[in-house]
C-alpha cells in the first residue's frame, strides 16, 4: 500500500539503521521497476512476492542484520485516491519533492545495494492496460533507465542485482542470489552526463515535462559526486570486452576519479584494443592518483609501458 497507509513499524528509524551498520555492509537497498498501472505500481503484489524472495535470500549473508529497503511507492508520499480527487497534502507534497532530490545519492551511493526488476511478471500484460498508463520495458522508461546508470556508476558489481534473472522455483541463498542476478552481463559502463543526457531522450516517461529536467541534474550531481570521492572502482566479472573498457577510459579522461587508487577489471573479457584505450587514458594522464589496475590482461605492450612510466602496479 501507500506510503501514508503503511503502519509505524514497517519504518525503520536512523537508529536502527546505524545500528545494523558494520564496517561491510550499509544496511539500506533502492528498488528499481516499472510501475505495471498508472495509480498503483503492483495491484496484484507480483513485484512484491519477487522482491520477498531476494529479500530473504539476502538477509541469509551473516553480514546482514536489517535492511532498509527504498520502495517508491511506500517511501514517498503519494497521491492516496488521485481518481476520486484525494490528494497530497501541502506539507506531504513538500516532503516528496525533497525526497525526489535525494534519489541520486541512495541509487548511485557506492555501498547501498540496488534491487533492479528489468521484466514483468508472469501474466502482466501490457495490452490490457488503462489509457493513459506507461506500457513501456524495463530498459525503455525514463526513471528505470536513470535508476540503472545511478546504480552503475561506482558500485560494485554485486550490489546492483537484477531479479530479473531470478529463476522460477528456486530457493536462493546470498551467493546463489548474487550469481544469477550478475551472470551475463546487464551492467553497463558509467556514463559521462552528456552521453546519458543523449540517451535519455529515447525513454519514455509518464511526466516528461518535468522529469527529464529533473534526472539531468539529478544524474550530474551524483555523478561528480560519487566520482570525485571514489577511491577503489570494482568493476570485475561484468562480461565486460573492449567496447566497455574504451566507455570506460572515456570517463576517466574527462577528469572524473581524481582520488581513485584501485580499479579492478578483472574476470572479464577485455582483450587488446580495450586495454589501449585505457593506457591512451592513462597517458594523458586520467585517474591521477591510480596505483593498482588489475585488468587481467598485464603483458598488454601499451599498458604495461604507461603503467610502468607512472609507476602504477599492473596485476
Amino acid at each position: 500500500t501507500h506510503r501514508q497507509a503503511l503502519p509505524k513499524e514497517a519504518f525503520l528509524s536512523f537508529a536502527d539503521l546505524v545500528e545494523a551498520t558494520t564496517e561491510y555492509d550499509l544496511p539500506v537497498a533502492a528498488l528499481s521497476y516499472p510501475w505495471l498501472t498508472k495509480d498503483h505500481p503492483d495491484p496484484r503484489g507480483a513485484n512484491l512476492a519477487r522482491v520477498a524472495r531476494a529479500l530473504k535470500a539476502l538477509l541469509t549473508a551473516n553480514s546482514i542484520t536489517r535492511l532498509g529497503v527504498f520502495w517508491d511507492f511506500g517511501s514517498l508520499h503519494q497521491h492516496p485516491d488521485p481518481a476520486n480527487g484525494v490528494m497530497r497534502t501541502e506539507e506531504q507534497n513538500a516532503l516528496f519533492k525533497q525526497g525526489l532530490g535525494c534519489l541520486g545519492t541512495l541509487y548511485s551511493h557506492q555501498h547501498t545495494r540496488v534491487l533492479r526488476l528489468t521484466s514483468f511478471p508472469d501474466g502482466h500484460k501490457a495490452e490490457d492496460q488503462a489509457e493513459g498508463t506507461n506500457v513501456a520495458k524495463y530498459f525503455d522508461r525514463g526513471w528505470c533507465y536513470t535508476e540503472q546508470s545511478w546504480a552503475g556508476l561506482t558500485k560494485a558489481g554485486y550490489l546492483s542485482l537484477d531479479l530479473g534473472k531470478m529463476r522460477d522455483g528456486k530457493e536462493y541463498s546470498f551467493d546463489g542470489l548474487r550469481l544469477d542476478c550478475t551472470q551475463t552481463g546487464g551492467r553497463r559502463p558509467p556514463l559521462l552526463p552528456s552521453a546519458f543526457a543523449a540517451e535519455l531522450e529515447t525513454k519514455s516517461f509518464t511526466n516528461g515535462k518535468d522529469d527529464k529536467p529533473l534526472v539531468k541534474r539529478l544524474y550530474e550531481a551524483a555523478f561528480e559526486e560519487q566520482f570525485g570521492k571514489a577511491t577503489v572502482l570494482s568493476y570485475a566479472l561484468l562480461g565486460w570486452g573492449d567496447a566497455e573498457a574504451a566507455q570506460l577510459a572515456e570517463v576517466l579522461a574527462s577528469g572524473a576519479a581524481p582520488r581513485l587508487e584501485t580499479l579492478y577489471l578483472n574476470r572479464n573479457k577485455i582483450g587488446d584494443e580495450g586495454c589501449k584505450a585505457l593506457a591512451a587514458a592513462l597517458k594523458e594522464g586520467a585517474a591521477p592518483s591510480l596505483k593498482t589496475l588489475n585488468v587481467g590482461n598485464e603483458k598488454q605492450p601499451e599498458l604495461m609501458a604507461v603503467c610502468e612510466e607512472r609507476g602504477i602496479d599492473l596485476e
